[in-house]
């Protein structure tokens, strides 16, 4: 199960680094529409529309690197307080509610994909884009969310039944103080020897 978790987490770190260069693209796209219309009261016409597409798929496949970074916002006023034997109890209880919730999500972004395929849909806009193409990037990476969930979940129940409680808690606890302060030293450190900062799921 480990390898399997370190192999979903090499792959949402690559499709945070598409999404991170789509958004750097539409970024650049929106600058030069701008421009144009500044300077010459002309457009390319789609920057808009185009840039909420980028959103959207950069976004949904950002969301399985923030899980494995513990970037997910998290109230943990109450978890840091309790002994450590009890808190893999609200670890998957989140974990399972993450669940529920992106099922239902990735659920109706299928059934929106489909809609748009089936009917060949196109956007009401000059670009005319088919919009089942935007819309099953955007549920791939909802699916694929949906997927980092499972997997997570299972690995740390894998560590929970081999006694490893500190490992579960790193792979799928809430980061505590301590691991906070620890990746802003790492970081600050990787920036003066010039290695890359960075906290991987083990």
């Amino acid at each position: 199960m480990q390898s399997i978790v370190r192999l979903n987490d090499t792959i949402s770190r690559y499709g945070v680094w598409v999404g991170g260069a789509l958004l750097f693209f539409a970024s650049f796209l929106i600058a030069v529409e701008v421009l144009l219309r500044k300077l010459f009261s002309v457009s390319i016409g789609g920057a808009d529309e185009i840039s909420s597409y980028v959103l959207a798929v950069s976004t949904a496949w950002s969301l399985s690197f923030a899980l494995y970074r513990k970037a997910h916002i998290r109230i943990d006023v109450a978890y840091m307080r309790l002994p450590v034997k009890a808190r893999p109890v609200f670890d998957i209880l989140a974990l399972s509610m993450l669940l529920g919730y992106i099922s239902t999500l990735a659920w109706f972004a299928v059934i929106v994909f489909t809609t748009s395929f089936q009917r060949g849909a196109t956007a009401n806009t000059p670009l005319r884009t088919p919009l089942w193409i935007p819309q099953f990037l955007w549920a791939l990476g909802l699916l694929f969310f949906l997927l980092s969930i499972i997997i997570l979940i299972a690995g740390y129940i894998e560590r929970l039944a081999a006694r490893d409680i500190g490992g579960a808690l790193r792979l799928g606890g809430a980061s505590t103080l301590d691991e906070e302060m620890g990746e802003e030293i790492g970081e600050e450190v990787a920036e003066k020897t010039g290695a890359a900062p960075g906290k991987a799921a083990s």
